[in-house]
């Protein structure tokens, strides 16, 4: 019985982490065998950036927004204030989760 949930386990995927730049990338399946995916956050000087949740529909096709919502982001820092932002030339809200998380205050 041990090894079947552990052969169960081992065919989940868990998702992607992608070094880019000087940060990171983190994208996961919609579910277990579904191809499509979704952006779970850019990760730049351990600042957490996450994007309003869109179905991709290829591991690849996520990969490359989330490069261009991270390159977007080192060019507009100034224009995220606070705990998020409407970025219009992407055409979704970032949220930002900064290093001090939780304890920031809520304004």
């Amino acid at each position: 019985m041990i090894f079947e949930v552990f052969a169960v386990i081992s065919e989940m995927t868990l998702g992607i982490i992608e070094p880019y730049n000087c940060g990171f990338l983190e994208i996961i399946p919609e579910g277990d065998g579904s191809d499509y995916w979704l952006i779970a956050g850019v990760h730049i000087n351990g600042e957490a950036y996450r994007p309003s949740p869109r179905l991709y529909r290829s591991e690849g096709s996520a990969l490359t927004k989330a490069q261009k919502i991270y390159d977007w982001i080192v060019n507009h820092e100034n224009q995220i204030q606070g705990w998020g932002c409407w970025c219009s030339d992407l055409n979704m809200t970032l949220w930002h989760q900064s290093k001090e998380y939780p304890s920031c205050p809520l304004y």
